[in-house]
């Protein structure tokens, strides 16, 4: 703007002004109440966004501490993930009463430890009072050791639960659910021993899974995601326990030596004869994370799909074998011959997309099983390519050739599409809103 032009941005209403302030980094959402009387009262007036990450770090806290006492709020969002609270004990004491004081709508609260090693600290109480909560991520602390029964926690309008690398108890987490009744999403990557959701407005659940989960009563969850990295073959197995009449839509990953999955009392096991009481007519997408060179796992995804006969979308990661397994290929010709027909291939899966395809005999075979069922609904069959053996079309048209099944070659002309993988932005907290249709892609 050049000299005697008009202010034409000062000249915009209030409420404009403010969300073009609340973009700006805090350091300078602040300086703008001195560029002229009109904006003198902007930034106090706008609701805060904070995030320490956009302060120097030599006077990080300092600037948190001014930003934090000279605004009279409310907090829109306010973002602490940059800073080791075990040197800061004053603030430790201070910001959370301000933060709680001043109506803070989304927190992201995470301690920055110096090293594994070192304890998380006890995470103050007057984080757990602030009752205008919406949106709450807690990494790295202790919950407070005299039980959460004892604090007066209240979250009435918290919608978002995000706990990562927490130390706590079962009942902590029992009674967090309890004293957030509109809570919508939950991501837990945190140990617990046991894991019983009980809620009447959870829609949404990520786990990190490490003790035993069930679905005791949460008649809106929509959503139900099991996060873990492959372990080893000595990992103790997890009971999964949910009912068969339950809403839930959309689940994985499923990784079939080692949830066990129980519905009614009924525990899936190889061979388990679909009734009512086996089956979860709710869900349509459905992830399986499967080691195709192990037999009994193979016979453990015969079953698991039997339990889901309106699945829409079917996703499969393979796993890849050890060389070890790998002798055992020929048998699964022969298992796959004799395991019997599946109603939701059959009858209802439309997308089938295999992940990290590498073109094994037998990952094939199971495509050939799928083919024999029929697959009447199946409309595309996308199979996607790890990044370190990328497959050409000519590739895998040369591998089907090679099968010899004239019947298998016209299924996949029909329905087969290729893909590599590709990185994208995939997050947990992006695989549980509800707004993404299919978390799995």
């Amino acid at each position: 703007m050049g000299y005697g032009e008009d202010d034409r941005i000062s000249a915009l209403h209030d409420d404009l002004l403010g969300k073009i302030i609340s973009r700006l980094p805090v350091k300078d959402a602040a300086r703008t109440a001195v560029l002229a009387t009109r904006w003198r009262h902007l930034w106090r007036s706008t609701p805060l966004v904070l995030n320490d990450g956009h302060l120097p770090e030599p006077t990080r806290a300092a600037a948190v501490s001014r930003v934090l006492a000279a605004h009279p709020g409310p907090f829109h969002t306010v973002h602490l993930h940059h800073c080791r609270f075990t040197s800061l004990s004053p603030e430790l004491a201070e910001w959370p009463r301000l933060l709680a004081a001043k109506a803070v709508q989304t927190l992201f609260f995470v301690n920055q430890k110096p090293s594994a090693a070192q304890a998380h600290p006890c995470l103050p109480a007057d984080i757990l009072r602030c009752a205008s909560l919406e949106e709450l991520f807690l990494a790295c602390w202790t919950l407070p050791a005299d039980h959460l029964s004892r604090i007066l926690v209240a979250f009435p309008c918290l919608k978002t639960l995000s706990m990562l690398n927490m130390v706590m108890s079962d009942k902590d987490l029992d009674h967090l659910l309890a004293a957030s009744p509109v809570l919508e999403t939950l991501v837990l990557a945190s140990p617990v021993r046991r894991f019983h959701v009980r809620s009447q407005s959870l829609r949404s659940v990520l786990v990190f899974l490490v003790g035993d989960f069930a679905v005791v009563e949460a008649p809106q969850l929509e959503r139900l995601i099991f996060m873990k990295p492959r372990l080893n073959a000595r990992a103790r197995p997890v009971t999964v326990k949910i009912a068969s009449t339950t809403n839930l839509q959309v689940l994985g990953y499923m990784e079939p030596m080692f949830h066990k999955l129980q519905m009614d009392g009924n525990i899936i096991k190889p061979g388990t004869v679909s009734s009512p009481s086996t089956m979860v007519p709710a869900v349509r997408t459905l992830a399986l994370k499967v080691n195709f060179c192990v037999l009994e796992e193979l016979k453990m995804v015969a079953s698991l799909l039997r339990c889901f006969p309106n699945l829409s979308t079917l996703h499969i990661q393979s796993v890849p074998c050890d060389p070890s397994e790998t002798a055992a290929g020929e048998h699964h010709t022969q298992l796959w011959r004799e395991v019997g027909p599946v109603q939701c291939l059959r009858s209802s899966v439309k997308r089938f997309v295999f992940h990290k395809f590498h073109g094994h005999q037998n990952e094939f075979e199971f495509l050939k099983f799928v083919a024999r069922d029929n697959a009447n609904a199946l409309e595309s069959l996308l199979l996607v390519s790890p990044k370190e053996k990328l497959l050409s079309e000519d590739e895998v048209n040369e591998m089907i050739d090679k099968l010899g099944c004239p019947w298998f070659t016209a299924w996949t002309s029909r329905v087969l599409q290729l893909s590599p993988e590709v990185e994208n932005d995939w997050s947990p907290m992006k695989a549980c809103k509800l707004t993404v249709s299919d978390p799995f892609r």
